[in-house]
């Protein structure tokens, strides 16, 4: 018998390339009971990947949302559909390392004041913006690694103790996901672990269009946040420190940084993300266009 078992919820929309392998994946990982994948009405062949698989291997659960409803509405019919004590929510564009999910499951159940542990995340090679994803990966890994802010999740690649998810998490219409979840956290005084140790490798962006949707969304987000009084300007990380990443990886990596900087600058001429009205948790949906993992 594993040492940890746990449920992982896969968020899909028009993940079709990358599906297969990452169900594949985690129906030989040992310490996963199941696998919860929630279609949000994908326009390609996700669903009908997702069910095939359901099909064959009994780990395999294919759920969807009852319209398209977005990410956070993913996670949480995921979460009331598992049984066990702690979930892990992986992106469907992604592709943990072997024993990293079972490694975030070990951090909570080891420590009950722990309650998400958040994996590193490192992007797979795609196309030419790979040396802008390789450093912005590794700003915000030694961002974490200072330990500021200890609340903060990696919405790509976490778990959680499910009743207090189910508890907590009560809004569907959140657009930062991982920022509300590590709030919510701060607000009831429990613990975030960062475990570097657990790696999943994810697709980048692959064009300035994709990466400036990102990026505003999560703008979008965050104001968001803040006008729901949820999160508060000081709860992002420290200027200082992120300074301080920014000149050590440059000089680690100059390349990927002058890639960083140049594609920074083309994102901000692009009007890539809209909120769709003037309501707090309005959104437009962004369609994807990154490649598989190979």
């Amino acid at each position: 018998m594993p040492e940890c078992t746990c449920a992982v919820a896969l968020p899909i929309y028009n993940e079709a390339a990358n599906l297969g392998a990452l169900l594949t994946m985690l129906s030989r990982e040992p310490e996963i009971e199941t696998v919860i994948g929630v279609d949000d009405h994908s326009t390609d062949d996700s669903f009908e990947i997702l069910r095939a698989a359901q099909g064959r291997d009994s780990k395999i659960v294919a759920l969807q949302n009852p319209e398209r409803s977005g990410q956070l509405a993913a996670w949480i019919l995921a979460a009331r559909s598992a049984r066990t004590d702690v979930i892990a929510f992986v992106d469907a564009d992604a592709i943990p390392d072997r024993g990293a999910i079972a490694s975030l499951v070990r951090t909570i159940e080891s420590d009950p004041t722990v309650v998400a542990a958040s994996g590193r995340v490192v992007p797979d090679r795609v196309s030419g913006r790979w040396p802008a994803a390789r450093f912005r990966a590794s700003i915000l890994h030694r961002v974490r690694a200072l330990g500021y802010p200890k609340e903060a999740i990696i919405g790509r690649f976490f778990a959680v103790r499910r009743t207090w998810f189910i508890d907590s998490i009560t809004r569907p219409d959140i657009i930062a996901n991982d920022a509300y979840v590590g709030a919510l956290a701060a607000r009831a005084k429990l613990a975030v672990r960062y475990v570097p140790e657990a790696v999943c490798r994810f697709v980048e962006a692959n064009s300035a269009f994709d990466f400036a949707a990102q990026r505003q969304r999560a703008d979008a987000g965050y104001a968001q946040l803040q006008t729901l009084g949820v999160l508060r300007e000081e709860d992002g990380p420290r200027f200082r420190e992120y300074v301080l990443a920014l000149v050590v990886e440059g000089l680690r990596d100059p390349i990927g940084a002058i890639a960083w900087i140049a594609l920074q600058l083309r994102s901000r001429s692009l009007r890539a993300y809209r909120p769709s009205g003037r309501d707090v948790g309005a959104w437009e949906v962004q369609a994807t266009t990154k490649r598989s993992i190979e």
